[in-house]
């Protein structure tokens, strides 16, 4: 009988134990993810931050460039607008305030 209480006695302690071993090895193992998940967030070279970043600065250079891609088909307009002697005459006029000798030239201001 005595053997039986002294088991008894020592089974729920050594299911406490094993329960206290499993919840000591989870916390470890959880500790070790979270570590992990926090180095690869903010600390690693290739972090999520650093992809976010990145993506941004991506997007903004896409907008640039479609901005430089514009103002190059407007100036291969003008460019190929030269080729016409009507334009260059009337570029002259307003941009540099060119004449002829006959003309005579008045400022008009809004």
């Amino acid at each position: 009988m005595e053997k039986q209480d002294e088991q008894q006695k020592n089974e729920p302690e050594t299911i406490k134990d094993g329960l206290r071993k499993y919840l000591t090895q989870r916390n470890v193992i959880i500790a070790i993810c979270a570590l992990f998940a926090l180095w690869l967030i903010c600390c690693d070279r290739n972090s999520f931050i650093r992809r976010y970043q990145l993506t941004k600065e991506q997007e903004k250079l896409v907008e640039t460039k479609q901005l430089y891609q514009e103002k190059i088909k407007e100036t291969q307009k003008e460019i190929d607008a030269l080729d016409d002697d009507e334009y260059i005459e009337r570029i002259a006029r307003e941009k540099h305030l060119m004449k002829k000798d006959n003309e005579d030239i008045y400022m008009v201001t809004d």
